[in-house]
């Protein structure tokens, strides 16, 4: 029986990886263009979205609990520049990014509602949601549609520095 949240959040999940999607259309010339000096480059962008080198989404949501919340640190702003990141090719980002989504997806998949109630204190969260206490269903929420999002308007900058044409959001 599909769970109403998790269906909500796969549905929000799918329409950020539209637009995810659509801003990376054309830009495989363009991995290493910023919008401006200073600014990530389209390949920066993706690999900050990834995450660093072994990082697993579901292995963190495993450790989600009902008491004595593990607190996780999220520190913002780090590309996760790895030698190996800098010769991939855009297909195997946006490959990578698309197995992180699917992997996560197909684990909330497996979970009753009664386990999509578990927590994790993030203080990082305490600043735009009010509580640092969050369940499975909004810190997936957070990972994909408020962070993938945000990253997509950021390449949609990058579109326009480099003359491609604006794509909806």
């Amino acid at each position: 029986m599909a769970i109403t949240a998790v269906e909500d959040l796969k549905a929000r999940t799918q329409a950020a990886w539209r637009n995810l999607i659509g801003q990376l259309a054309d830009m495989e010339p363009f991995l290493e263009r910023a919008d401006e000096p200073g600014e990530w480059t389209t390949r920066e962008v993706l690999t900050h979205l990834l995450f660093e080198p072994g990082w697993s989404a579901v292995t963190l949501l495993k450790s989600f609990t009902e008491r004595d919340l593990l607190v996780i640190e999220i520190e913002a702003g780090d590309p996760f520049m790895t030698p190996e990141r800098r010769t991939m090719t855009l297909a195997q980002l946006v490959g990578a990014l698309d197995a992180q989504r699917r992997e996560v997806l197909a684990y909330l998949d497996e979970l009753s509602e009664a386990d999509l109630v578990r927590k994790a204190r993030i203080p990082l969260f305490k600043t735009f949601m009010g509580t640092d206490e969050i369940t499975l269903p909004v810190f997936a929420g957070a990972l994909f549609e408020y962070h993938w999002n945000d990253h997509a308007s950021q390449l949609a900058k990058i579109r326009h520095a480099v003359g491609l044409p604006a794509v909806p959001c």
